[in-house]
């Protein structure tokens, strides 16, 4: 039963990772600013588009804190494809 749990537990974190990252493929930019805020950072990608950052300081629950950011990769006409 532990071992169903951990699996199931592992899928969970991967889906949560790449799975909802997939949905903007395709989508403007301007649906993830509507929803996040302004990005903390906007650089070229040597692709002709730009990667749009936002970052945040995370506490980890002991004390210490992490950045955690999150990106995504925009082309020149503002769709988002990674």
């Amino acid at each position: 039963m532990k071992s169903l749990l951990v699996k199931l537990g592992i899928f969970l974190l991967l889906f949560l990772t790449f799975g909802c990252s997939s949905i903007y493929i395709g989508q403007p930019i301007s649906t993830i600013i509507d929803s996040r805020g302004v990005p903390t950072r906007v650089i070229p990608d040597r692709r002709g588009g730009s990667v749009y950052i936002w970052e945040q300081w995370v506490g980890d629950g002991y004390g210490g804190r992490h950045l955690w950011e999150t990106m995504f990769w925009v082309d020149s006409n503002g769709i988002i494809y990674k």
